[in-house]
């Protein structure tokens, strides 16, 4: 498990903290810096967005003797079901932390049902860089190895979203993210098997707060379209329940806040992937 902590900060550049900005086609030393951002110029000022790792999340939910929970994830049979531009991207991002929650959590028959899934999607949406052939085989030669799957997956991940920068294109890959964060965070609610205000995965839910304000930052600087708008939409009513915990004073969370804020993510994530 040191070697995944490692390797959780490769993810943190692909799927974490990316970089987004007028500048796309920037120095490939920088892209490779640890602390990647969205930016967009905006009013002639750069305003930088950190985005959360989902790889980050589930280490700590690994760290702190979480079940693995299978039945929460995305099923891969759903996949088909995505016909618009949009619900693929979106889908995307959460099979993408699927995948990485398999890898975090050992489960290597699951890391390759999820990354075909993904690699599917992917092409669907354009995105062979990092999901091709020469990968899958990769895979199947490092089935039961779990850091070496680790360390495949999250290097395709990241070769894909790298495409998408370097395209430009900015709106897809912020709806990627937004994806990717909101299955992280779904995964980590039906982690919490019995509330406490004490729990850490409890607490490190309720710190997902400042990272959201990050995330509607990120769309808010986009010109959006329908669907980016509803998702911008969404976000600012989940960020409405986590405002609430502005007011507490003894306790981080209550139960009554964290059942809201579980209720609001379960029904915003499953508008996604019916």
């Amino acid at each position: 498990m040191k070697q995944i902590l490692k390797l959780s900060r490769i993810f943190l550049l692909l799927i974490g903290l990316v970089i987004i900005s007028s500048c796309v086609n920037e120095n490939s030393e920088k892209k490779k810096n640890k602390d990647k951002s969205i930016s967009e110029q905006t009013n002639n000022k750069k305003t930088i967005f950190k985005l959360p790792s989902p790889v980050e999340l589930f280490v700590f939910l690994y760290d702190n003797n979480a079940q693995y929970q299978k039945s929460v994830l995305n099923s891969p049979e759903n996949s088909t079901n995505y016909y618009t531009n949009f619900s693929k991207l979106i889908n995307f991002g959460i099979y993408a932390s699927d995948l990485a929650y398999c890898t975090v959590f050992g489960k290597p028959q699951e890391t390759f049902v999820y990354f075909k899934t993904t690699k599917n999607l992917g092409e669907d949406l354009g995105l062979n860089e990092g999901f091709n052939e020469i990968i899958v085989k990769r895979i199947e030669k490092n089935q039961y190895k779990t850091d070496s799957l680790y360390q495949i997956t999250m290097d395709a991940y990241w070769d894909a979203c790298t495409y998408l920068e370097d395209l430009g294109e900015n709106k897809k890959l912020s709806i990627i993210l937004a994806g990717g964060w909101l299955e992280s965070l779904h995964i980590a609610v039906n982690s919490v098997e019995k509330f406490s205000a004490e729990n850490k995965i409890v607490i490190r839910i309720a710190e997902q707060q400042l990272l959201l304000e990050n995330l509607i930052g990120s769309f808010q600087s986009l010109h959006r379209d329908k669907n980016t708008q509803q998702l911008l939409d969404k976000l600012t009513e989940l960020e409405t329940s986590f405002d609430k915990l502005y007011d507490n004073t003894d306790v981080i969370i209550t139960q009554e806040q964290f059942t809201e804020i579980a209720n609001k993510i379960k029904q915003i994530r499953n508008e996604f992937v019916k």
